[in-house]
This record gives C-alpha cells, sequence and structure tokens, in this order.
C-alpha cells in the first residue's frame, strides 16, 4: 500500500465529520461593533490660525477638550480629521468591513452647536 493513501485515510473522517453549510440559512457574518464610535455628538468650540494651518478645538460628550489639526487620527483610528475650515470641521471615517452595515462615513461640525451628518 503506498503512503499517500494512508494519509488520506488519516484525513477522511474528518472530512466525513464536517457539516455541510445549509443553503436555507443566511451566511455567517463577521463580529461587527455594535454601533461605531462617532464624533457626531461633539462640540465645535472654535478654529484657530490661517487657511495653511488652522487647527480646531471641540469638546467630547465626556467634557473632554481636543485639540485637532488636519490628517490627525482619533478614535482608535477609525476617524480621521479631513478638513479644518474657519468655523467648521470635516472628520471622514475610516475603511470598514465590508461586511459589516454601513454607518455614516464622514460628520461635519460647525460652529453654533449644529451638526451635518453626510453619508
Amino acid at each position: 500500500m503506498n503512503k499517500g493513501y494512508g494519509v488520506w485515510w488519516l484525513l477522511l473522517p474528518c472530512a466525513l465529520m464536517a457539516q455541510p453549510r445549509n443553503p436555507f440559512m443566511p451566511p455567517a457574518v463577521a463580529d461587527c461593533p455594535p454601533q461605531r464610535e462617532s464624533p457626531a455628538n461633539w462640540l465645535l468650540k472654535g478654529t484657530v490660525g490661517q487657511a495653511t494651518s488652522r487647527h480646531a478645538w471641540v469638546v467630547t460628550p465626556a467634557g473632554q477638550w481636543l485639540r485637532l489639526e488636519p490628517r490627525q487620527s482619533l478614535l482608535g483610528g477609525r476617524w480621521q480629521v479631513e478638513q479644518v475650515l474657519e468655523g467648521r470641521l470635516v472628520l471622514k471615517a475610516g475603511p470598514e468591513d465590508p461586511a459589516c452595515p454601513e454607518a455614516d462615513n464622514a460628520v461635519v461640525l460647525t460652529l453654533g452647536n449644529h451638526k451635518e451628518e453626510k453619508t
């Protein structure tokens, strides 16, 4: 008997024990976070600087003040500061798992306690 056949005989029980996928059940989805942490509830308190080097001051719901600059990563790299304009801050979400449901991918904060959400 050839040694190659012996290996197949050892793997055969594992293959027979594997359960086939039920075609009537939806496929398993990736572990998606329940709700992605978002800067949508942050308050823009001001922008400082010239057009070439401007930064923004925001306050989180927990009362923490943050100084943000363009291209700065936030919330564990899940968000990035896209633009800091006079009286306006644009934050963009990083890439997500394609298997997870889509969330808002941009948040625009403006002075005066207003927020706009883009998709």
